[in-house]
């Protein structure tokens, strides 16, 4: 005789074991620095004091960023001491660095 009809479909069976975890792809950053020297007066930089065969020229916006380093003759700043905005480095303190020490940004990007 005929084929009769389809019954319903049976319950789902239980989930089966997870697989090992993947190897993790490489993480790119980048890394940029832009370079002065106090004139030992200012405590303000912007873009057009940046020295361009050091490196960027650029004072990049903390919303374009992940991090932002500031070091003054070698020596990493804490944060509270300095503020970047787009184009503008503003040294936080009543007194500029000494005339002919390195300022030096340094922006992170983590893609």
């Amino acid at each position: 005789g005929p084929t009769g009809l389809t019954g319903p479909t049976g319950l789902t069976g239980t989930p089966g074991v997870t697989g090992p975890t993947g190897v993790i792809g490489p993480i790119t950053t980048t890394n940029l620095l832009f370079y002065t020297f106090s004139d030992g007066e200012k405590l303000i930089y912007t873009d057009s004091d940046g020295i361009a065969q050091y490196g960027t020229t650029h004072i990049l916006p903390p919303d374009e960023v992940s991090y932002i380093n500031l070091f003054i003759n070698g020596i990493l700043q804490p944060q509270p001491l300095y503020q970047v905005s787009n184009g503008q480095l503003t040294l936080l303190d009543n007194q500029p660095p000494t005339q002919g020490s390195s300022i030096i940004l340094q922006f992170i990007i983590i893609n």
